[in-house]
């Protein structure tokens, strides 16, 4: 059961967040949550599955769980939910998000690049691709439920000071947030840097090659992944700066701390959205001339 404690802001920077909140994140679940629907019925309708549509499937998961529970984070900005356990959930899954979103981005850099580094390898790979695709995306959801699973104690209610905010005082475990850190964001985003740049230089240096169409289309591609990799830093490295000033901060700089931290929470959750928007507009594409093909 869910218990509110519907009291008025006890300052200005408590109330300013309730108001951003309360602003932020209708816009946010209602454009997420349209077109996570229609792409989600966008690729109920793939007759031939690939192992990008595996691995883009896995990022709709991830991205749409984080949606469907975002009506809590609105209604906390209403009127606070006392922590309980079900807050604990709420955070836990957070972050499984997250980090699965973070995770299978990584994936899909990776496997951009071996496609366009070394081509043949992936053709010789071609029939155990999905199979690949799809045990990695298992993988990525097992690690992230065991260290959700393992560091629990972290998001537990006596930690929280509302259902979404940790107490600031309360500082996460040094070994919880150096996984967060330095699994979490560090390791993913070197990857998807290297392998974005290092895609993105094959392309370029491939144009002189080609002409038309095909020479459009590594450009776009080009475009697209630059995109990808400028929105996955924009995204994820605020939330990530916040976590570890959240650790390092003093009682004197906890206003500072929290108000950075929540907007970099819901800069973190746009993603989702934007996810939403690019694989939208890609599936419908393909959709297209799928039905022009037949």
């Amino acid at each position: 059961m869910i218990d509110f404690k519907c009291s008025s802001a006890v300052n200005h920077t408590e109330a300013a967040l309730r108001l951003f909140e309360r602003v932020a994140y209708i816009p946010i679940f209602t454009v997420g949550f349209s077109f996570n629907i229609t792409a989600l019925c966008l690729f109920c309708r793939i007759k031939r599955w690939t192992d990008m549509h595996i691995y883009m499937f896995n990022l709709l998961a991830a991205d749409f769980l984080a949606i469907i529970f975002l009506p809590f984070r609105i209604l906390e900005a209403f009127c606070p939910i006392t922590p309980s356990i079900l807050c604990s959930f709420l955070l836990c899954t957070q972050f499984s998000n997250m980090y699965c979103s973070m995770f299978t981005i990584t994936a899909i850099s990776i496997h951009r690049f071996i496609a366009v580094r070394f081509p043949f390898l992936t053709k010789a790979l071609v029939y155990k691709s999905r199979m690949i695709a799809s045990t990695i995306c298992i993988i990525i959801w097992v690690m992230v439920a065991v260290i959700c699973a393992y560091n629990h104690e972290d998001l537990l209610p006596e930690h929280l000071k509302h259902c979404y905010d940790r107490k600031l005082m309360d500082k996460l475990r040094t070994t919880f947030l150096l996984l967060l850190e330095i699994l979490g964001y560090i390791i993913p985003i070197v990857i998807v840097i290297f392998c974005s740049t290092q895609t993105i230089y094959i392309l370029a240096r491939s144009l002189r090659y080609v002409e038309g169409r095909d020479r459009v289309e590594r450009k776009n591609i080009a475009a697209v992944i630059t995109a990808n990799m400028l929105t996955f830093i924009v995204c994820f490295t605020p939330v990530h700066i916040g976590l570890l000033l959240q650790f390092l901060s003093d009682e004197s700089g906890t206003n500072f701390v929290h108000v950075f931290l929540d907007v970099a929470e819901w800069i973190a959750i746009t993603n989702c959205c934007l996810d939403s928007i690019g694989y939208y507009f890609l599936l419908k594409r393909v959709h297209k001339r799928d039905q022009s093909s037949c």
